[in-house]
């Protein structure tokens, strides 16, 4: 690890560490100015903008000015979104179709991820060292429970690394695997880290042999680790993080009581990774409003009042100048704090998230039962690109029927289709014991009762030794 990328990092997390404490006026000119440059840049470099943005005056412009964009929109015109010439789609799948391109840099330089394809198809992602080095800077500095870190902390931490246990799926291209994929090479001599996976049977012995100061994961891997917290032996835990999944009062509740360290609860998309950082003092996430607009707005793109839920939410990426993300249109339903935050930080708070929430299934693999986390059927079912929404039962303790709605025009065949989804998923860790049977439905929907959709339904619930 060179001596320059710790420095760097260093300079990056200086930088980024006194804005949430500026004036409210003095980030917006901050950001304003980077939304300046973003759109001026898009304009001469990406002949997409050029054309969506005729007739905006560069130097003079509300955000509100910009039209809005979809993931279709930019999938299909690809290239031309894109500000580097050589960046080619059809490249790009090739390349993150190959596992051993996993941890490498798309022509030298970009990381590349894909979302996943439950609100349509996947969208692939396109990163600089920039824009991943200030996604690590604000995790570093304003979700560190212990505060800002001074010089005298930061020279501690070339000393004695902070120690980062990433429970997620096995390796794989979505947004945070990728990035932390590149995370050693760019934080420098800072972080030691450990990728587990979900489902291996010895989880709990790496946890304990590595002893984490962080341990992140999914909200609802969390949960069950929580029940147990009787075998993890975590004497140096200071700290966790929920990615990905909405983290439910019940969750940090049990979490928190498992294993007595903060539990803030940051939320983001695959687009914009950087978005906010959770509150430990207030609840919610910060956003990170020198990096980032969140507008919460209604059906017809107009802003909702603080305090109440949004229709869907437009998001912006200053950070990422090679594939602009301007006014991107995602569907989840949020709302923003109303008062100030009692924690000190100005920046704007994130009170509430619907529609994240997630179960896991337990399974017997002959000897001890093993969580199943909605990040298997995330990982292997968005991997195939067809799908446009999926659910799993569990009806029995070992028996998982997987029901797939596919894309219009899908060529997903059941017969072929349901022996790679079986092999994926043996290859991903679901225990051999586990039987899956593979349905293609006309269309999935949410509850008639409670109008939610669940991705994840058990029949059986818990093991009877594990209900606490």
């Amino acid at each position: 690890m060179s001596l320059l990328h710790t420095i760097r990092f260093a300079a990056c997390i200086a930088q980024n560490l006194p804005i949430p404490t500026w004036k409210t006026e003095k980030v917006e000119r901050l950001r304003q100015k980077r939304l300046r440059q973003l759109v001026g840049l898009a304009i001469d470099r990406s002949p997409f903008y050029r054309e969506k943005y005729r007739g905006i005056d560069r130097s003079h412009f509300k955000l509100s000015d910009l039209p809005p964009c979809g993931k279709a929109e930019l999938m299909a015109h690809f290239d031309q979104v894109a500000t580097d010439p050589e960046v080619r789609l059809s490249e790009v799948e090739r390349f993150v179709a190959d596992p051993d391109n996993l941890g490498r840099w798309y022509l030298g330089r970009y990381a590349v991820s894909h979302t996943s394809g439950s609100q349509g198809q996947p969208m692939l992602i396109l990163q600089d060292r920039k824009a991943l080095q200030v996604f690590y800077a604000l995790m570093c500095s304003r979700a560190n429970p212990a505060g800002a870190p001074g010089i005298l902390q930061a020279v501690s931490r070339l000393l004695r690394p902070v120690r980062i246990a990433i429970v997620t799926m096995q390796r794989g291209s979505y947004p945070s695997g990728s990035a932390m994929e590149f995370m050693p090479e760019l934080v420098g001599s800072f972080v030691r880290i450990k990728r587990l996976s979900s489902l291996q049977a010895d989880l709990v012995e790496e946890l304990n042999a590595f002893q984490p100061n962080v341990l992140v994961s999914y909200a609802s891997v969390l949960e069950a680790l929580a029940l147990r917290a009787g075998q993890l032996k975590l004497r140096a835990l200071r700290q966790i993080a929920n990615i990905s999944e909405q983290l439910t009062a019940r969750a940090r509740n049990r979490v928190e009581a498992a294993f007595g360290v903060p539990l803030p609860d940051h939320y983001a998309v695959g687009e914009c990774l950087l978005l906010t950082n959770g509150c430990l003092a207030g609840g919610g996430a910060h956003i990170n409003a020198d990096w980032a607009f969140l507008e919460v707005v209604d059906d017809d793109y107009q802003p909702v009042p603080p305090g109440q839920l949004g229709r869907k939410i437009l998001v912006t990426n200053l950070a990422n100048t090679v594939q602009p993300f301007i006014r991107y249109e995602v569907g989840d339903q949020v709302s923003i704090a109303e008062e100030p935050c009692r924690c000190g930080s100005r920046l704007p708070r994130l009170a509430h998230v619907e529609g994240r929430a997630a179960e896991i299934f337990w399974v017997n693999d002959g000897s001890k039962y093993r969580m199943v986390p909605a990040a298997l059927f995330h990982s292997v079912i968005d991997s195939l690109g067809q799908i446009r929404e999926w659910q799993a039962i569990q009806t029995e303790r070992n028996r998982l029927v997987v029901r797939l709605e596919l894309l219009p025009g899908s060529a997903f065949s059941i017969d072929s289709g349901e022996v790679t989804l079986q092999r994926m998923f043996r290859e991903n860790g679901l225990p051999c014991e586990v039987t899956v049977d593979v349905r293609v439905v006309p269309a999935l929907a949410p509850d008639s009762v409670t109008s939610k959709f669940k991705r994840m339904l058990s029949e059986v619930g818990l093991p009877d030794d594990l209900v606490t």
